[in-house]
């Protein structure tokens, strides 16, 4: 009989991190899957990874904990992490977004029309993650109804699943994972979610391992701006990383009306470059810090109240004021 070698790659490699030392770095092991899919997630090269994450996400990738709960606020980059670790583990991700009208019919599959006319059945994502050995990816979660969340809780801790329109019983593969996300999944700051469900307690006891997910911190998300925005001056790519910091700070005191997400910062940056075109150096520096009270604006500022919007404006200035560079908001 021949046996079969599972493929495996180093985290350091995989991530990004300096070599780890030869005494830990064989615990580093993650399991590669076998050849290219149409269903693994596009690789973000400037993607940061944070190696407390990683070594959560590790248990999960080997098979330790099938299921995985990753809860934080919006922006914190929750789904990325998931798609990003499954961009380079070659791990097909079948992904839902998660809303009030979804029916767990649609997770499962239904009959449908065929190509050439007969009816036949379609599997959804998540026999099709259960089938194929995939990552089966819920967007936050907590905006299913209770009785989609109700019908998930045998799927979760299931090793089969048996379709009623055809009899057929699926056995789970035994790389198939399913990940979930959610915004204010403990409770606090609930009220910033609407529509978002608490979800019950034998949903989320199905979750054993889980990552509570922060913001990153302003060095990782200026190096992550400066990887998507090419000829961003780095004193302004810092300015938007302070500038975002005290944004979420304030939003979390309940100053502010929501906070900065990187996926702003970098649509920033990106506007900021179109401003300053060719110019390089200093011209580039003083063509950028002109051009940020419209780049501000065109990004998030135009959906804030005026209130807001000048309560925003005069701590941004403070903040350019602080870092002694000459942009002018107000």
């Amino acid at each position: 009989m021949t046996q079969i070698t599972q493929a495996f790659a180093y985290a350091d490699d995989l991530f990004g991190f300096p070599r780890f030392p030869d005494n830990v770095r064989e615990a580093s092991r993650f399991p590669m899957k076998n050849g290219p899919s149409l269903f693994v997630p596009d690789r973000d090269d400037a993607y940061v990874f944070r190696k407390d994450h990683v070594r959560i996400i590790q248990f999960w990738a080997v098979g330790a904990e099938k299921n995985i709960l990753l809860q934080g606020e919006t922006g914190t980059g929750k789904t990325s992490l998931i798609e990003q670790v499954a961009a380079r583990l070659q791990w097909p991700t079948f992904t839902v977004g998660c809303h009030g009208g979804l029916e767990f019919q649609e997770l499962i599959g239904r009959v449908t029309l065929q190509p050439d006319g007969s009816t036949g059945w379609a599997d959804g994502p998540l026999i099709a993650a259960m089938r194929n050995g995939g990552i089966f990816l819920l967007d936050e979660m907590n905006f299913l109804k209770p009785e989609v969340a109700g019908g998930l809780n045998t799927v979760l801790q299931a090793t089969s699943y048996t379709v009623p329109e055809t009899g057929e019983t699926v056995w789970a593969h035994p790389d198939f994972r399913i990940a979930a996300t959610g915004n204010a999944v403990d409770g606090v700051g609930k009220g910033a979610y609407r529509g978002t469900q608490t979800p019950n307690i034998a949903l989320l006891s199905r979750f054993s391992l889980g990552i509570r997910v922060s913001y990153m911190s302003i060095q990782d998300e200026q190096k992550m701006i400066e990887a998507k925005a090419g000829g961003i001056a780095p004193s302004v790519s810092a300015y938007l990383c302070e500038l975002a910091d005290m944004v979420r700070k304030s939003h979390a005191e309940g100053a502010l009306k929501a906070p900065m997400s990187p996926r702003e910062t970098i649509s920033c940056a990106r506007r900021l470059t179109a401003y300053s075109g060719n110019l390089t150096g200093d011209d580039a520096v003083q063509a950028q810090c002109n051009s940020m009270a419209n780049a501000l604006e065109m990004t998030f500022l135009f959906r804030w109240a005026p209130e807001e919007r000048q309560e925003f404006l005069r701590a941004a200035t403070s903040v350019a004021k602080r870092l002694a560079l000459p942009i002018v908001l107000e």
